[in-house]
């Protein structure tokens, strides 16, 4: 080393030790003043989320072990993620309205993202969301797709979990969430997704234009299955598999722009008259339902549709710039409300004075009231990655 070099090492390591040594002194002072802290502070929530939170599934397509649930006050003015589960791998979630429960079915790997699979449901106290429960799912089948709601749903008074199985083979795992065990799987082939019916029943949509029909016994295992008559034209105008619920009656878009509604309060459903959401001049602009959550509805009855112009075969993922509210009763339109950003998703919270809320294409959240359209705030980047499905509270 030349003398230069050599110099300047010696006075770096100089300047180091002195450093050090200041550091350690002040370390010292402080100690010697302050009282012991207690690191990390813990609040608890409400047992029964209040109505104006939602749960905002983080699929996070940037790190898809990493997914979330994230809990979020949207009538809030700051601070409005009240906290969040984890939810890994194209993950399911339901809030349970009946017990103080919050169920994740989720898949990871022994080494992160290789190595032996496991698939789980996992149960998360809803007050201070920590674990409560694992329940193992067999066999690796649990379906990992981009989620739905009907991915995971609560039958039989929210006793009985029940979760989609893609393999490509499709079936349904029954759980009793109480004893915390396994009670049966139907065979679904060539069907999709869980719609609850009746007391102990669920629907599936399937490819030959019909529904499968599960009724089950007092045991969770399958006492009989049926296929309804056709209903729908998959190749012409198919059904988005998102409805909108109101009371035991289905709402289901197709991508052509009418509403097709199924009563789901019997075990055998009753499928109901379609109408179309769409006049001549809608027509004429080629206006279509479109995005990922693209219908919802509110306590009062009234059907919130995400709508955009120019639509073509493949635009129904595209997602829109206004949404249209419906009376069901009439099939009439109330409004059209034109959103400040793109849509993807759209939620209606509960209560008198619910708000709309809506995933726009930065994956910020866009609140507003819900009757009136007024807008009311943007929750920004801080609260998820990729909101793509919104749960209201109920």
């Amino acid at each position: 080393m030349n003398p230069e070099k050599r110099s300047r090492s010696m006075q770096c390591a100089w300047w180091l030790a002195a450093g050090t040594a200041v550091a350690l002194s002040f370390s010292g002072t402080a100690a010697a003043d302050l009282p012991v802290e207690t690191v990390g502070s813990v609040e608890t929530l409400p047992a029964q989320h209040p109505e104006t939170w939602i749960y905002a599934h983080d699929t996070n397509f940037y790190a898809l072990s990493d997914g979330k649930v994230v809990v979020v006050d949207v009538g809030a003015g700051s601070h409005e993620m009240r906290g969040s589960i984890p939810a890994g791998q194209f993950a399911s979630f339901i809030a349970s309205s009946t017990r103080p429960e919050l169920y994740v079915a989720e898949t990871y790997y022994e080494k992160r993202i290789r190595g032996t699979r496991f698939d789980v449901v996992t149960v998360y106290d809803k007050s201070t969301l920590a674990l409560v429960a694992e329940i193992e799912l067999p066999g690796g089948k649990r379906g990992q797709l981009v989620t739905f709601e009907n991915t995971l749903q609560l039958l039989n008074g929210e006793r009985w979990l029940a979760v989609f199985n893609f393999t490509p083979a499709a079936s349904v795992t029954i759980i009793d969430v109480v004893d915390r065990k396994i009670l049966s799987e139907a065979q679904i082939a060539g069907c999709s997704l869980i719609y609850p019916a009746g007391a102990r029943s669920f629907v599936s949509l399937c490819s030959d234009d019909t529904m499968l029909v599960t009724q089950l016994d007092d045991a969770g295992q399958v006492a009989k299955q049926f296929h309804t008559d056709r209903f729908f034209n998959a190749d012409t105008d198919p059904l988005f598999m998102v409805p909108a619920m109101i009371g035991r009656v289905a709402y289901l878009p197709s991508f052509n722009g009418d509403v097709q509604p199924i009563d789901l309060g019997a075990d055998t459903p009753k499928v109901l008259p379609r109408w179309s959401m769409l006049g001549e001049e809608d027509k004429a602009g080629k206006w279509r339902p479109g995005g990922w959550q693209m219908v919802t509805a509110d306590s009062a009855g009234r059907l919130y549709v995400l709508m955009h112009a120019d639509g073509y075969n493949g635009s129904h993922k595209n997602g829109g710039s206004e949404v249209w509210v419906f009376d069901v009763a009439s099939g009439k339109r109330l409004e059209r409300r034109v959103l400040k950003n793109w849509g993807i998703s759209i939620e209606v919270t509960a209560g008198k004075d619910p708000y709309l809320v809506v995933t726009n294409s930065d994956f910020t959240l866009d609140v507003y009231r819900a009757k009136s359209g007024e807008f009311v705030r943007m929750i920004g980047d801080h609260i998820a990655e990729m909101p793509l499905l919104l749960h209201a509270v109920h």
